[in-house]
């Protein structure tokens, strides 16, 4: 299942304000690298959560590994997760386990959802982003 990743972490606000000030297309490219690499840590952890479901590793195939940083006006976008369209959608019924009559078929699998959606993941990919926010300033003042 496909999601859009956003940047949300703390300070960002005011790291934006100075990427804006210190040079042009900065922020652009801080954004672009956190995006990319929050995808790639994603990327990862699926791959490694997949693994217990890997029969023909088509559903793994499906994994979005090298996302496409889309910027429109000022936003911002980039898929993550299956590419359903792809041949992703049983990556659903895993995440989220399926019934039959009412009686549970599939269960769910924690270790999938959370590789996404989890605490963890998403305490990982602030810091990710920081990192990379972070690293463009100091790459800029080094000019």
């Amino acid at each position: 299942m496909s999601t859009k990743l956003e940047i949300d972490f703390p300070m960002f606000d005011e790291l934006k304000k100075k990427l804006e000030a210190i040079e042009g297309n900065a922020l652009d490219r801080a954004v672009t690298k956190a995006l990319e690499e929050s995808n790639a840590f994603i990327a990862a952890q699926l791959d490694e959560a997949m693994q217990p479901h890997k029969r023909t590793g088509k559903t793994e195939s499906t994994i979005l590994k090298n996302t496409n940083v889309q910027k429109t006006g000022t936003e911002f976008s980039a898929n993550t997760g299956f590419s359903i369209h792809e041949g992703g959608l049983p990556s659903i019924f895993l995440m989220y386990g399926t019934k039959v009559h009412g009686q549970p078929h599939v269960k769910p699998d924690k270790n999938l959802y959370n590789a996404i959606y989890g605490n963890a993941t998403k305490k990982r990919i602030q810091e990710i982003q920081a990192n990379a926010f972070y690293s463009m300033i100091d790459e800029v003042m080094k000019k």
